[in-house]
């Protein structure tokens, strides 16, 4: 009979057995129970205390024998208890998980922990933990992308593309995309705040301003076109060059190669300082040309460059040249070099314009070496300036300007420049021994110099020699030379106060230098914040001078432009501030333009004499190219970020716009049918490319981006670029720059027609395929080294060469159109007499190139100081008598 309470498997037991359960090695745990199972017999109700829930076998044995012969039911024992607490916790404590003990999940304190009188304390969940670990690496990226702003204002341009490319790549936004990553082809935002810390400048076109991106060292070509920086239209069409490449492939965004190849620098240089100006036969040194084309060449420098460009005494130069041919005067040699330097300048001038009294092809060259063999010797470098060397100085850099020598041009400018600040001629003059027509005259070289370091700093876009602060020399006067006499004139050159009066009242470019690195609100600059009275400028009648004192007030205007927009100092300073630099710049030549006299309003069309004609167009070359020049920095790849339809255009785009009217404007100003000798006579010849050159780069540019700015203007810049091109083509046909300039610009044009479809057939395209600039290069340098065959060229797009070997003896030549004897009828070296103690070459009259340079080094043109004072020096006689008095 099976006995109540025991189960089936207890089968084979005798009566006074009991099971045992097996001995556990872990420690005993009591368990409170507070409702345990009722016994057998026993009422369900009445509570027992805790009891241990393991005990040894042997003690319980001991206690059931102990009871007698009276049988108890013992109630099966369970391999475990019963769990007090049925319900999961979520999360436990931490002293219950240190004990292993089962938690009751209570707050603040759970049950066991206030039993046990212990601190209870919850560890933080895992989807609090996470939460909390987010929150600290969203606080530490923010502080980080603040740490990469801060920095991307200080860095380079690279670095600072790479960090505004991956904040925006990364941005809660979701604007990270590949077009973000345009590089050097971006344009800056506007920010609400002006004030705010913005994206750097060098985002723009100004990337890389500090640096040179290539060994200009490398090969004689680089070496020759050296440093080009971001405000030349080289570098920008060293754009358009990459620009047109990408867009002939159909690619989007830029296109970014090293510039190395066929994007180097001088690969995209049309200028021709690669070519040697020597001239290697004899030359005899005070031979002159005939007296009718020294006549012609002496009055047309008086025209066309004079005005402005006022280097020597209009009055007292022609006074001594009509002298000097009329009777047997014994000029100094400084004399006959500043005349031979004014027969190169115009015989340049006469073969763009081909006039018929033209002479041989290259005798503007042998008027150099004459120049160099009268002012030069092995001690002119090293001895000190006066006032002739420095005029002479600024005739040579004149010259080699005028001939697209402008790496020549730079580096002899700057020795004028260096002589004038020796000579005081920056400053103002108050000195009582100096008359003050000659203070007049020494205040119109500084300017001239001034004028000129300028276009140079434009075309090349290196710093100038002419500094911050260095300037005190007062502005021209709006007179003639002969009018200098007059009372009004009289009474303002002895009263300098009353000078600065006039005109300080009147020149926009006043305090233009004082301007703060960042002037608040110059974005929103008006031309009423900056008031003049033109008044008295007004009154005047229009003559060179009052040109020529427009003209120094714009240069001064653009020279700050330069000084302020693509300084080096602009990779670092926020493009807000730039922009500021900008907007009070552009109401500078805002109010230039508001100022200006009626007869030089490039606006009106009307009959004017030819020298009020070639002064306004002067004028209005400069200021287009001023404006081109302030707004190019914004002209670039619009920011993948673009702006509402109903949002104001931002402050760069608008400065686009002014860039790309301003080039169409300039364009304007020439007819639609090229005629280039017309154009070489009435416009500024000597820059006449530099200004063309500019409004063609911006023009392709705007072309090779998908017309962005501007899309409604697509056809109008298309037919501005094509009218552009035949103009370079036309000139090309006496010019080798231009035709240099053309094959850049028709090239590129084709390559973005390519990608856009364009038609371009209306374009002349001679002789493009076959002779690529390289090869047309080539052999217009095989015509100017000795040694070369002289075959002459039978395309008239291959532009002229510089010398012809041949033809070497230039004085000997009778190819004159109109067959006139280019003997020389003055040799001086016949008249013994008169040039005793003038330094004369006794044993070889004939000096040739080789005995000019000391070594291989100066086979191209050394740095001449030549001489030509205004008053008293220029006929010394042996015994220091002055046969001329003062003009």
């Amino acid at each position: 009979m099976e006995t109540p309470g025991f189960s089936q498997t207890d089968e084979g037991l005798s009566q006074g057995d009991i099971p045992l359960r097996p001995h556990t090695d872990g420690p005993s745990i009591v368990v409170p129970t507070a409702h345990p199972p009722a016994l057998p017999g026993t009422s369900s109700h009445n509570p027992q205390k805790p009891r241990l829930a393991t005990r040894p076998a042997h003690a319980e044995k001991k206690q059931l024998l102990s009871t007698g012969s009276s049988k108890v039911a013992i109630p099966r024992q369970r391999s475990a208890a019963a769990p007090r607490y049925t319900r999961r916790v979520p999360l436990a404590c931490e002293s219950c998980r240190q004990r292993k003990t089962k938690c009751s999940g209570d707050t603040p304190v759970c049950r066991q922990c206030k039993e046990l009188r212990i601190s209870c304390r919850y560890p933080i969940s895992w989807r609090e933990r996470t939460k909390g670990e987010l929150d600290k690496l969203a606080v530490r990226v923010t502080d980080y992308e603040n740490l990469l702003r801060d920095l991307g204002t200080i860095v380079d341009g690279r670095a600072a593309e790479r960090i505004r490319t991956v904040l925006e790549k990364h941005s809660y936004n979701g604007s990270g995309s590949g077009e973000g990553t345009q590089s050097s082809s971006v344009t800056p935002q506007d920010e609400d705040n002006e004030d705010e810390v913005t994206s750097p400048s060098s985002i723009g076109s100004l990337d890389a301003i500090d640096r040179v991106e290539e060994d200009v060292n490398r090969t004689p070509s680089s070496r020759a076109t050296g440093y080009m920086g971001k405000n030349s239209e080289v570098t920008w069409m060293q754009r358009v060059r990459m620009e047109a490449e990408h867009r002939a492939r159909r690619l989007p965004g830029p296109y970014e190669v090293e510039h190395e190849g066929e994007f180097a620098i001088h690969s995209v240089n049309y200028h021709l300082d690669d070519m040697d100006i020597s001239v290697p036969g004899p030359v005899h040194v005070y031979w002159m040309p005939p007296r009718k084309v020294a006549d012609k060449l002496f009055e047309d420098y008086l025209d066309t460059v004079h005005p402005f460009y006022p280097i020597i005494s209009r009055t007292l130069f022609r006074a001594q040249y009509k002298t000097f041919f009329e009777s047997a005067a014994r000029p100094g040699d400084k004399w006959l070099a500043i005349l031979n330097m004014i027969f190169a300048i115009s015989a340049k001038h006469a073969h763009l314009t081909r006039a018929p009294w033209r002479g041989d092809e290259n005798d503007h060259l042998v008027y150099l070496t004459r120049a160099r063999i009268l002012s030069m010797n092995g001690d002119v470098l090293f001895s000190h300036p006066d006032l002739q060397q420095v005029q002479v100085e600024g005739l040579i850099a004149y010259y080699l300007l005028a001939s697209d020598q402008i790496n020549r041009a730079w580096r002899i400018a700057a020795l004028a420049v260096r002589s004038a600040v020796t000579l005081g001629l920056n400053m103002k003059n108050s000195s009582e021994g100096t008359a003050n027509i000659s203070k007049e005259a020494r205040y119109r070289v500084w300017w001239c110099l001034y004028t000129f370091e300028h276009m140079l700093g434009i075309m090349t876009g290196r710093a100038t020699t002419i500094t911050d602060g260095i300037c005190t020399t007062p502005f021209p006067l709006p007179f003639e030379e002969d009018q200098l006499v007059e009372a009004a004139a009289t009474k303002l050159l002895n009263e300098p106060e009353l000078r600065q009066e006039y005109i300080d009242t009147a020149l926009a470019c006043i305090s233009v230098r004082q301007m703060p690195s960042n002037p608040k609100g110059g974005r929103n600059a008006q031309t009423t914040d900056k008031p003049r009275d033109p008044a008295w400028l007004r009154s005047l009648p229009p003559s060179s001078a009052l040109g020529f004192l427009y003209y120094v007030d714009l240069a001064v205007i653009s020279q700050e432009i330069v000084n302020r927009v693509y300084s080096l100092d602009c990779v670092s300073i926020p493009w807000g501030h730039i922009e500021n630099r900008i907007g009070e710049l552009r109401a500078r030549t805002d109010v230039w333009y508001a100022n200006l006299h009626e007869s030089y309003d490039f606006t009106r069309r009307e009959d004017q004499p030819a020298d009020t004609l070639r002064g306004k167009l002067f004028l209005a070359f400069h200021y287009y190219s001023a404006r081109i020049t302030l707004g190019r920095p914004c002209l670039c790849r619009r920011d993948a970020r673009q702006t509402a339809s109903n949002k104001k255009e931002t402050f760069s785009h608008e400065m686009a716009v002014i860039s790309l009217d301003s080039a169409r404007k300039m364009l304007d100003l020439i007819p639609d049918v090229p005629d280039a000798v017309r154009l070489y006579d009435i416009c500024p010849w000597w820059c006449i490319l530099h200004y063309l050159m500019q409004a063609t780069t911006v023009l392709l540019l705007e072309l090779s981006f998908g017309s962005i700015h501007m899309p409604d203007e697509e056809v109008n810049f298309l037919h501005a670029a094509k009218k552009a091109i035949r103009w370079l083509f036309a000139m090309s046909e006496n010019s080798l720059a231009s035709r240099r300039a053309w094959e850049l610009c028709y090239g590129s044009l084709r390559q973005i027609a390519a990608g856009m479809s364009y038609d371009i057939s209306d374009l002349p395209a001679c002789g493009f395929e076959a002779q690529p600039q390289a090869q047309d290069q080539s052999q217009a340098l095989k015509g100017t080294q000795p040694g070369y065959s002289n075959q002459p060229e039978q395309s008239i797009q291959a532009g002229p060469t510089f010398y012809n070997p041949a033809a070497s003896n230039m004085n000997n030549s009778s190819s004159a159109p109109l067959q006139m004897n280019q003997q020389p009828n003055i040799l001086f070296a016949q008249i013994d007499q008169a040039f005793q103690g003038l330094a004369m070459p006794a044993s070889n009259p004939l000096s040739t190139n080789s005995e000019l340079n000391s070594g291989p080094g100066d086979s191209y043109f050394p740095y001449d100081p030549i001489s030509g004072e205004f008053i008293r020096s220029f006929f010394p006689s042996s015994n220091d008598e002055e046969p001329w008095g003062e003009a």
